[in-house]
């Protein structure tokens, strides 16, 4: 009779080695995967922000363009189209908290200049194309009508 020492721990190595390397693999994947979603999030939040912005932009120069059909104050009307210029040319185009603050406070400023301006040239149909597309590149938070179960 041939006496086998056998240590079971080299058995048991290349078992241990297979489940290392498979686990090794699969975090690879998992931080691929993460990476690839993490990017398509950002490039669809961006598109959404600035969508809406060059809807704006695309109001300041149809505005413009119109600028001697309009009746009224056009010296008021083109003051409110330069704040309001001014205001889309100031957005920044980064994700840091700051940035993104100052993206919501500009786009709430210029939101409220677009209806400013929408009245002086009595055109409301702007504003309402711009809230829908906000709705609906946004959404809309839905709140309940009764005030004491909103919070």
């Amino acid at each position: 009779m041939t006496d086998f020492n056998i240590d079971s721990e080299e058995i048991l190595n290349p078992e241990e080695e297979s489940y290392k390397s498979g686990y090794k693999e699969g975090q690879d994947q998992s931080t691929n995967e993460q990476y690839i979603e993490g990017k398509q999030y950002g490039l669809q939040t961006g598109f959404q922000r600035f969508l809406v912005v060059g809807y704006i932009q695309g109001l300041v120069d149809q505005w413009r363009k119109r600028l001697s059909q309009y009746e009224g104050n056009i010296t008021s009307l083109e003051s409110h189209l330069r704040q309001l210029e001014e205001l889309i040319d100031g957005i920044p185009s980064g994700n840091s908290d700051a940035e993104v603050a100052e993206y919501e406070t500009r786009l709430t400023k210029a939101r409220n200049k677009v209806r400013v301006i929408s009245t002086l040239t009595k055109d409301n149909s702007n504003i309402n194309s711009l809230d829908d597309l906000i709705k609906s590149v946004g959404g809309q938070l839905s709140t309940s009508e009764n005030v004491d179960e909103m919070w």
